[in-house]
């Protein structure tokens, strides 16, 4: 009996292969990546070694992150660099626990550089879906990546250590501002792999499973593990123009970065902000800029080799795609000194409902930073559809067709002042009109013309171009003495003069024995206004008198009429009563010399404004006319420019609403009030600025100012029944959100609820849609002291989807689904699985879709779509059907044989690490390698034709197998049996004897005889799971082969050949009775999180112990660590990860973090957890 019991234990060898591995066989498949597939996040349960090397990391990453899209610029990924962690330093990218994916393109980290060469926004899939988003009121940025460094055509990562977190640090903005908060819900399509998450800005808390990274100057969140879904609170920070105006940016070296630019990139930088004062309005000069001067283009070309994708972008193609823009936006900031970056992530809908994402919007814009503000977003993308012009937002049949002349704003340069000349000798001045902003008016371009005179001397006239210097030849002048002559340019439109604008200079004639001067050189009065002048007479030595005499149109009193020099006269004089320009002439006369002393008098007549026409009521954003006068003190017309202000008081300053020009006395001025102006009660004041000739003057009636809102919404919405978000947003006339006000919502007539707008105008409105079909939503408001009323009316139909789709799909077959959407007769309906999408035309509302299923096991997520609405998300398993070849050589009695069992998928790919059941001389089972090969070894007890099978029993991703074939059998000598007996019983002696061999002597006894026990029973019974482990409530089916009378747990449980139990939590025993046949199982009932744990300390840390290290006594971090050069790397970090969740997290632990422990801890013991249990 002791030999029996020896030679059992010798074929079963269960101590040795209990936990452990065999000696130069895989622990599990994880070590490498399978295809394609599992680089973008589709990973079957296991996958062999032969596909598993990635060539030159030259896969296409594209079918998530569009911007790496090498098909659009056709060329190789060879040079894109992937940010990853020190584990996955081999790879391209880490791969997944099996089945764990949904869908085909996994969402992984964000490269470290993008090549503009290369980038593939310009890719247009509007179908697949990539995310759905819920609750994003106020958020339209998803950030997944930011770059700080661009050089030659490339974009760098910011590098940056984490931290370990899920709160992010908010700013403390230390001026006025107001904030609203989303709560957003992401759930993905395929899973987040340690990665960033995509969040918005200033996200405040995230909250996902596992260990979140938090990276504190990008504001990004990242994680270790595998996320489906997370959510996110964010804040919105939301600043008046006036606080941002004057906001500065701080001094950060990291985004002043600039590239080896050519001078026209300078040239233009410097261009686009001359004139601007401020950085806040020169980041939003450039982005206006960019976004009406360049067209957006998907099919833009790339820049070809040797040019800068920069400067094709801005002096060549002048077309492009998101991230063309924005780097030059950000380029372009940097120059002014303005630091910047760009961010990549997605541009989603501004609303509260549940939306799905797709690759199309994926996209690339800029940050810039102030002080007291924190980051602001900028994006200089052009819409798409055409490019730009100089008026955004303004068609030609909106410009006004009789616009105001425009005066005359430019300024006099005359060279030199002043002239020194002799008497009687000709001499030359230069002038040069330098305008400030004259353009075309009515079709008209400005025209300007000069004249200069000298009271009755001379006059010169001639025509001048702006910014040209012009020479003028003046003759000379007889008598000795201070001149000033008079230098008047005119601007006239098609002939008709808009104003003028003068200046003097001063020429200086030597000569005489004594000279004159003036204090002061020039006058200026009102009419009828008196005023006077010192004259200095000075002879330098010279002792003859000198007499004074007067030329002036006016009335005068010269006190000092004569004198030796040096002495000194005051004139007194009253202005003349009409305006213009008038000269004191003094001459003083001695012997036979004569000097002159010119004295320029410009009269100002004095001005009334009046208006006669304005509203009472202005609207902002909408023109107004404010038509009036300018006369003189005698009524008579006055021409010059007018300008409008709106004045909250006659102290305020005002703010200029428009200008114009006031043409034989009449002034109409078109205005149109600032986006910015708050609304209130103001004053309307019409100013004349006055000319050469005649002072100011204004005139102010009151008016109020009020604004015209809009209830933006989409015209037709269609949605699930339920409950529904209906989110809009309240805005004035500029698009600004109305705050604080309240919205009354009508649904179908009769349910009417009032919502109240945020601080940024938003409101969302709860609505119960509980029958499908046609619903009409009203949306109204009132209106407010300073806000006109809005109303809008917005059609909802509310659909159902109505169909059943099986939780198991067969690699291989045709799936089938028919189902019906209710609510709709017409339209498309689409299914995104992971083998594409396909599209079904509804037919009196039913749709019927055939899928061919032909991508690798596991779990994927499916999307029913109506309309581009998301309907339902739900799993399903994709399972390969199995096939089992046999190969063996000639086998004699009594002698030991090897036989070889491979188990290949639907596609003929191996499959390892499965159980495969042996049916001869014996029940034998065994475990498949990475080439799917089991190999049994058997030692036949008797000669001739034995029938035998190879079975798998299957599991969760492959469907189970037979194949039935028989052997023959030689015979043999009978001394080989004698001979085999007595080399075993020494041997069993001597193994007795090794004292250290005493203990697995006796496990390998025990699982033999627990062995034969089993073999009494057939496997004729099949719990619905591998391993049969069940929630606690969840339903077990259990099938049998044959009729049988079932048991548990000793007590009867009903007759057939199908049984569905829910029992209690332990471990229960199964026993069948049949005519000729028994059966026998076992099946759990746990709690997932304890079975977890129970599991860890079982199996994981028998593991532990057995490699001589400590187990509970290590950290589970350390224990992994320690294991790490030995085993795989991601199943232990799957197997210490979702055990520090059950342990030491509140987050929920159901079936899927179970399977995906227990596949991870089972390809880490090289067996099932449970066999020994």
């Amino acid at each position: 009996m002791l030999i029996t019991l020896l030679l059992i234990a010798s074929i079963n060898q269960i101590p040795t292969r209990l936990y452990g591995t065999p000696e130069g066989a895989s622990a599990g498949n994880g070590s490498r990546i399978a295809s394609i597939e599992n680089l973008l996040g589709v990973k079957s349960p296991e996958q062999s070694e032969e596909n598993s090397e990635i060539r030159n990391a030259t896969s296409d990453l594209s079918r998530f992150y569009p911007w790496l899209n090498s098909s659009s610029r056709e060329a190789s990924l060879r040079n894109v660099s992937f940010n990853l962690s020190q584990e996955y330093s081999n790879m391209s990218y880490p791969s997944q626990p099996p089945g764990s994916n949904s869908s085909g393109t996994g969402i992984l980290t964000e490269p470290e550089s993008i090549d503009l060469r290369r980038n593939g926004f310009r890719r247009e899939d509007t179908e697949r879906i990539v995310m759905t988003v819920s609750g994003a009121a106020h958020t339209a940025y998803l950030r997944g990546g930011v770059y700080a460094t661009y050089l030659n055509g490339t974009w760098y990562h910011l590098n940056e250590t984490p931290v370990t977190e899920n709160r992010g640090v908010l700013p403390l903005p230390t001026v006025e501002h107001a904030t609203v908060s989303d709560e957003v819900t992401v759930v993905l399509a395929s899973p987040i792999i340690g990665g960033n998450l995509l969040t918005a800005l200033y996200t405040e808390e995230v909250s996902a499973p596992g260990d979140l990274r938090y990276y504190d100057e990008s504001h990004l969140f990242g994680t270790s593990g595998i996320v489906w879904n997370y959510s996110f609170k964010t804040v919105h920070y939301i600043f008046p123009d006036t606080a941002l105006e004057g906001a500065k940016t701080p001094l950060s070296t990291r985004y002043l970065q600039t590239p080896n630019v050519s001078g026209r990139v300078l040239e233009l930088a410097r261009n686009i902000t001359a004139g601007i004062e401020g950085d806040y309005p020169k980041a939003r000069a450039i982005e206006g800029y960019l976004r009406t001067h360049y067209e957006f283009d998907m099919n833009a070309p790339p820049a070809p080799e040797g040019i800068d994708p920069l400067e094709w972008f801005l002096f060549h193609s002048r077309r492009g795609v998101c991230i063309d823009f924005n780097t030059a936006f950000v380029v372009l900031a940097r120059l002014n000194g303005i630091p910047a970056r760009l961010v990549t992530g997605y541009l989603i809908k501004e609303t509260p409902a549940e939306q799905a994402v797709h690759p199309i919007q994926a996209h690339a814009w800029a940050e810039v930073p102030f002080e007291g503000i924190g980051w602001v977003t900028f994006d200089a993308t052009a819409p798409a559809g055409g490019q730009g012009n100089g008026t955004v937002g303004v068609s030609e049949s909106q410009k006004p067709k009789n616009q105001s002349l425009t005066g005359p704003d430019f300024d006099i340069l005359i060279e030199p002042n002043p002239v020194v000349t002799e008497v009687n000798k000709s001499f030359q001045v230069y002038v040069t009109v330098i305008p400030h902003g004259l353009r075309e008016v009515n079709g008209c371009e400005p025209e300007l013309s000069v004249k200069i005179s000298m009271g009755g001397l001379y006059s010169v006239s001639s025509t001048i171009a702006p910014n040209i210097t012009k020479p003028f030849r003046m003759r000379g002048i007889p008598e000795p003495g201070t001149y000033h002559p008079t230098v008047k340019v005119a601007l006239s439109y098609c002939g008709t003069v808009s104003g003028t604008k003068s200046e003097t200079f001063t020429v200086i004639v030597r000569g005489g024995k004594f000279s004159l001067k003036a204090k002061p050189e020039n006058l200026t009065l009102a009419t009828g206004e008196l005023g006077g002048v010192r004259i200095y007479v000075t002879g330098e030595g010279y002792s003859g008198r000198v007499n004074l005499d007067v030329e002036y149109p006016g009335r005068y009193r010269l006190l000092k009429e004569s004198g030796i020099p040096d002495f000194e006269s005051d004139l007194l004089l009253t202005a003349p009563s009409r305006p213009g320009d008038y000269t004191i002439k003094i001459t003083g006369t001695s012997d036979d010399t004569a000097v002159v002393l010119q004295v320029p008098l410009r009269v100002l007549g004095r001005t009334r404004t009046r208006i006669t026409d304005y509203p009472a009521e202005i609207l902002k954003n909408q023109p107004f006319w404010v038509n009036g006068t300018v006369t003189d003190e005698n009524g008579g017309p006055v021409d010059g420019p007018v300008y409008v202000t709106l004045n909250e008081s006659k102290e305020s300053p005002g703010v200029v609403v428009g200008r114009g020009t006031s043409v034989n006395g009449r002034f109409s001025v078109e205005c149109s009030v600032p986006p910015d102006l708050p609304l209130g009660n103001y004053q309307i004041v019409a100013h004349f600025e006055g000319n050469d000739y005649y002072l100011p003057s204004n005139s102010d009636p009151e008016v109020i100012v009020r604004d015209r809102t809009a209830i933006r919404i989409e015209g037709r919405v269609v949605t699930k029944t339920g409950k529904f978000e209906l989110g809009g947003k309240l805005v004035d006339s500029a698009g600004n959100g109305v705050p604080n006000a309240t919205i009354e919502v009508s649904l179908d007539g009769s349910s009417h609820i009032n919502v109240t707008t945020d601080s940024a105008g938003v409101f969302t409105a709860p609505l119960l849609l509980e029958m499908p079909g046609k619903h009409h939503v009203l949306i109204s408001y009132g209106g407010g002291m300073y806000y006109l009323g809005a109303e809008a009316a917005v059609n909802i139909t509310a659909v159902e989807l109505n169909v059943t789709v099986p939780d198991r799909w067969i690699i291989g077959r045709n799936i089938t689904i028919n189902g019906s959407i209710l609510g709709v007769h017409s339209g498309s309906v689409s299914l995104s699985t992971p083998m594409g999408r396909f599209t079904s035309v509804l037919e009196e509302g039913r749709f019927n879709f055939t899928v061919p299923v032909n991508v690798s096991p596991g779990i994927y997520n499916v999307f029913f779509t109506y309309e581009d609405v998301l309907l339902e998300s739900i799993p399903v398993t994709l399972a390969s059907p199995t096939n089992i070849t046999v190969e063996f050589g000639e086998m004699r009695e009594g002698e030991n044989a090897t036989i070889a069992v491979r188990l290949v998928d639907a596609f003929g790919n191996p499959v390892p690490g499965r159980v495969l059941i042996l049916n001869l001389f014996g029940n034998h089972s065994a475990r498949t390698d990475m080439n799917g090969t089991a190999l049994f070894t058997v030692r036949p007890s008797e000669s001739g034709r034995q029938g035998a099978s190879a079975v798998f029993e299957g599991d969760e991703f492959y469907l189970p197998s037979t194949a039935e074939f028989e052997v023959s059998v030689a015979r043999r000598p009978p001394y080989a049996l004698i001979l085999a007996g007595l080399i075993i019983l020494p041997a069993g002696v001597l193994v007795y004897r090794r004292r250290e061999d005493i203990a697995a002597l006796k496990i390998g006894i025990t699982s033999a005889l627990r062995g034969l026990e089993k073999r009494r029973y057939a496997p004729i019974l099949h719990p619905d799971r591998r391993p049969p482990v069940y929630g606690e409530g969840e339903k077990i089916t259990v099938t049998s082969d044959v009729p049988v009378e079932l048991f548990v747990d000793g007590k009867p449980a009903g007759t057939g050949n199908r049984f569905e139990l829910v029992l209690p939590r332990g471990v229960h025993e199964l026993l069948a009775k049949g005519e000729k046949v028994r059966g026998w199982a076992r099946v759990w009932v746990v709690d997932y999180r304890e079975e977890i744990m129970r599991l860890y300390d079982r199996c994981f840390l028998e593991l532990a112990r057995r490699k001589g290290l400590g187990g509970k006594d290590l950290a589970p971090e350390e224990l992994a660590h320690r294991l790490r050069g030995e085993y795989d790397w991601r199943d232990l970090k799957t197997v210490t990860y979702l055990f520090e969740v059950a342990r030491y997290s509140l987050y929920p632990v159901g079936r899927r973090e179970f399977m995906e422990f227990y596949r991870s801890l089972s390809r880490l013991v090289g067996g099932d957890c449970y066999e020994e249990d």
